[in-house]
């Protein structure tokens, strides 16, 4: 299983090493977006016999761009990219392990020609090909940009010389840092100018992406430049190198009531970007009309093409739940030395396969865990909650980074079955700084058993349990299961009389929040949520009048919280428990 590392703009200079003397144009190459988009996609990076590969999620599946290769030095000191088909297969064939082992059929967006025909080469019958017309990026010769030369640019010219005609005063000033206030105004207006009421909340998603690009400005050597009128911003745009001869244009915003105002950004701007970037890249129009109309309109030079691959059989080897159950319980044999009785119990009687998370390689299940269904008492109301039971790696797989892929793969997946918290009991004081790390805070605790349960009834238990402000429930058939475990036990059984620290997580950040704003009808905040599993949870909440709102809108005001610490936050108050978990 490949090994990834979350990505920072402290990564520059490493991807940079790839990109910069690379041959791939592809805007997602640009180190500016890979950092500015994080929030939304997750990105990690790897590096596998010399590729360059990102991981991300892209919806509700995950997703890897296509692989690039080191560039070499060559004797006059340059660098240039080989080709090596049998490395590409190679590292294709690890990426769709590491997709398996996940639990996700392999899928590779904005793949290149050279990759398409290897895949189909290589891999016949094996993946679906589809061309994705709307990803395709705009590639134009600067020069071009410049002079817009030939009839067919006449209109450009036309609405350059107009807005020189209205406003010979015109400025252009680089984009500096002091400049970003002004820009993020103008962005709002333009937003609101752009977009209706059920559209803005998708813009918001861009002007996120722009402001952490702003706060990152100087690390990500982004390149700027504005249009100003009588000392007033009418136009900003700014973007990062792909390669040493391709230079991306993240970003191009104007005010539409000064007419020409789109074309003198764009001409300016293509005149101040140093001159060895030969080609601009101005993105995909992402299937709108309008936008197509208008890039088209510039006379690109040509189209990246980009394809999208994907499995093409449902991964039938890798669905055999009987041989997984099978294989999962032999796991939890070797790794936990529990008496068979007790084995036997929890397969027959708690496992089932809609539970189980596991991870495969070399064709059988090395890891596992089970998220079982516990709802939470949350003052009344009942919360899909799921406990994390049973994770375990076989001895021969540890230490590659097996659990840490695994527990993200669960709480992805929960996320995507409402679960809104998962919790669990962490069985080794070291795996509470392990399970932290993963977004787990010391929130609820497993406390005594309020009960004899061999003497007491469902409906008594269910009451007391019931009266309790915050608590994970069981139900009959599980209090039923408990009892059949204590009996099995016998004299060897031996109540526990002491609290023990577990541990929760949130998943769905949003609807925790709810509930949250719900019992704290005056608490007015705006919160900043970052979450390294799940990227849906990555936004800003407003929290107002007992109601919770979520939005990509930036606040620099917001109170910046981890998936922790917003667990932190919501419980802190709560003295959340458990008690009679299966462990």
């Amino acid at each position: 299983m490949i090994k990834f590392n979350n990505l920072t703009e402290n990564d520059k200079e490493l991807i940079h090493s790839f990109t910069l003397w690379g041959i791939g144009q592809n805007c997602d190459l640009s180190f500016s977006n890979l950092i500015s988009w994080k929030f939304l996609y997750n990105t990690q990076y790897a590096i596998v016999n010399d590729y360059l590969i990102f991981r991300f999620y892209a919806g509700h599946h995950l997703a890897y761009m296509m692989p690039i290769s080191r560039p070499k030095e060559q004797e006059d000191g340059t660098f240039k990219v080989g080709k090596c088909d049998d490395c590409f297969v190679r590292i294709i064939q690890a990426i769709r392990e590491d997709s398996i082992a996940m639990g996700h059929p392999f899928l590779m967006l904005g793949a290149c020609n050279y990759v398409k025909e290897l895949t189909e080469k290589y891999f016949p019958d094996t993946f679906d090909i589809k061309p994705n017309r709307d990803h395709s990026d705009y590639i134009y010769l600067r020069e071009k940009l410049i002079n817009l030369s030939g009839k067919k640019l006449q209109s450009k010219r036309n609405h350059i010389n107009k807005f020189k005609s209205l406003y010979p005063q015109y400025e252009y000033r680089e984009l500096t840092p002091e400049m970003i206030p002004q820009c993020l105004e103008l962005e709002r207006k333009w937003r609101l100018a752009a977009a209706s009421d059920s559209e803005e909340e998708e813009l918001t998603e861009e002007l996120r992406s722009m402001t952490r690009a702003f706060n990152r400005w100087d690390k990500l050597g982004i390149i700027g430049g504005t249009i100003f009128v009588d000392e007033k911003l009418v136009a900003f745009t700014f973007g990062c190198p792909i390669n040493r001869n391709t230079f991306d244009v993240c970003v191009e915003k104007a005010d539409i009531s000064y007419e020409g105002a789109f074309n003198i950004i764009n001409q300016e701007f293509a005149k101040h970007v140093p001159e060895q970037y030969v080609y601009m890249n101005r993105e995909e129009d992402l299937g709108d009309e309008g936008l197509r109309k208008a890039k088209l309109s510039y006379r690109p030079e040509f189209l990246i093409e980009k394809y999208t691959i994907m499995e093409k059989h449902p991964l039938a080897a890798f669905e055999d739940q009987d041989r997984i159950k099978q294989e999962t319980k032999e796991i939890w044999k070797t790794v936990f030395n529990d008496p068979d009785k007790f084995v036997d119990l929890y397969f027959s009687r708690v496992y089932k396969s809609e539970y189980n998370v596991c991870c495969q390689l070399d064709g059988k299940v090395v890891a596992v865990l089970q998220t079982l269904p516990y709802p939470m008492l949350y003052h009344g109301k009942e919360v899909k909650t799921a406990y994390i039971s049973g994770v375990s790696t076989m001895p021969e797989y540890r230490k590659k980074n097996i659990g840490n892929n695994l527990m993200k793969q669960a709480h992805f997946t929960s996320y995507f079955h409402d679960i809104v918290f998962t919790t669990l009991i962490p069985a080794e004081k070291w795996l509470h700084t392990w399970y932290a790390k993963l977004g787990y805070a010391h929130v609820i605790t497993c406390t005594p058993p309020p009960v004899d349960t061999l003497s007491t009834s469902f409906t008594d238990f269910d009451a007391i349990q019931r009266n309790k402000n915050c608590v994970l429930l069981h139900d009959e058939e599980n209090y039923d299961i408990i009892k059949e475990d204590i009996s099995m036990a016998g004299e060897t059984y031996h109540p526990q009389s002491e609290n023990i620290q577990a541990m929760l997580r949130v998943v769905n950040a949003k609807r925790a929040l709810a509930l949250y704003a719900e019992t704290h009808c005056n608490v007015s905040m705006v919160l900043r949520v970052n979450d390294d599993d799940i990227p849906m949870n990555n936004a800003y909440y407003i929290i107002n009048n007992g109601k919770v709102k979520q939005t990509d809108k930036p606040d620099e005001n917001a109170q910046k919280l981890t998936i922790n610490q917003l667990a932190e936050l919501i419980f802190k108050e709560e003295k959340a428990e458990m008690f009679f978990m299966l462990n």
